[in-house]
């Protein structure tokens, strides 16, 4: 399959080679881009199907997650700060969410779907700015919908949902190859027994949103953390060389995430007509008016922080403190670990060693 272009338009031959046919494109002509946002996307959707039963969607850019979610009914102030006015499908919910996580990130997104595409799932997609999207399928007035978008060059992708690719991976730099084996660890609750803190209280729900935040992290690059809280990644923090820098990251876009949570949307009223994207800069300058850097988050119970790799310093824990978390998941290793476990215990709270590393670039 010819693509569009490379990483870059300057990279004028860019070509996918698919023996098995796993991937069709039903629209558009794709980039580099975003074939690597659709395939990474695709896996992380697929294996949360798989583990958790729940229909989801992830939102990415740049080959990371923007947000990440399950189908769960949307609440009244949901729908107010997501902009949703009509009832909607359990999928479109998952995406709602997904892309709700951090909407002025996700402008132009790449979308990938666990299930078939509905009508509902594919009107909301039509009234946001995306470049594509990957599914296992679409009913035939979901998929003209979609077709429309963008002038008619929105990139739809198809994927064979059986689909299993080679135990060995590789891939080129500088002309050089490498090969190595495929990441399939599979995250199951067998890498929640391990709690290293004297309060071990973990609900079973807290346990879904671990498993929800690790696959996440093993599609994000790193480092890479994430906040978790009721089937939605809230927060990512990624791509850093400190894991400081990401853990303050995705505690602050949980907490920003959670401030538009508790505004008070009277104020659209006035700017009815606006399209959604000014709609989000507005409510955006609302949010840092009301609240500025005001650390809300405390408020929302039930907060995972979920890490894939150790902690080198308690500086982590000591901040996911002042963000109100409970539960953090993350392998140990770390010189450091007995002072993690401590300082977790000055704090009560539940730690995690899941013993898996999750790095991903």
């Amino acid at each position: 399959m010819l693509l569009k272009y490379g990483m870059n338009p300057n990279q004028d031959f860019a070509e996918l080679t698919d023996p098995k046919g796993a991937l069709k494109l039903l629209n558009g002509k794709p980039s580099v881009i975003n074939v690597l946002d659709g395939l990474n996307a695709w896996q992380l959707v697929k294996e949360i199907r798989e583990e958790l039963g729940v229909p989801a969607a992830a939102s990415f850019k740049h080959v990371t997650p923007s947000g990440v979610a399950m189908a769960r009914e949307l609440t009244d102030q949901e729908k107010k700060a997501y902009q949703v006015n009509k009832p909607v499908s359990p999928l479109a919910t998952a995406y709602i969410g997904a892309r709700g996580a951090d909407r002025l990130a996700s402008f132009g997104d790449f979308i990938a779907l666990s299930h078939e595409v509905d009508v509902e799932t594919a009107g909301i997609i039509k009234a946001e700015v995306s470049d594509g999207i990957i599914a296992p399928g679409y009913s035939p007035e979901a998929l003209e919908i979609l077709k429309a978008k963008k002038k008619g060059g929105y990139v739809i992708f198809q994927i064979d949902p059986e689909y299993t690719p080679p135990e060995l991976e590789e891939r080129q730099v500088f002309g050089i190859t490498i090969k190595q084996k495929r990441n399939d660890l599979r995250i199951t609750d067998q890498l929640l027994n391990n709690i290293v803190t004297k309060n071990k209280d973990i609900s079973q729900r807290n346990k879904e949103d671990i498993k929800l935040g690790m696959i996440t992290l093993k599609y994000t690059q790193s480092n890479s953390l994430c906040v978790v809280n009721d089937r939605r990644v809230i927060g990512i923090g990624s791509g850093q060389q400190s894991r400081i820098l990401c853990s303050n990251l995705a505690l602050t876009k949980a907490n920003i995430w959670y401030q538009k949570l508790k505004l008070d949307y009277g104020f659209q009223e006035k700017y009815q007509g606006k399209k959604r994207t000014e709609m989000d800069q507005i409510i955006e300058q609302q949010r840092a008016q009301v609240f500025g850097d005001k650390k809300l988050l405390s408020e929302l119970k039930g907060s995972c922080l979920i890490s894939d790799g150790f902690f080198p310093q308690v500086d982590n824990i000591e901040l996911a403190q002042q963000y109100g978390i409970q539960i953090i998941a993350s392998p140990m290793g770390s010189i450091r670990d007995e002072d993690i476990i401590s300082t977790a215990d000055k704090y009560s709270m539940c730690f995690i060693n899941t013993g898996i590393r999750l790095f991903h670039h």
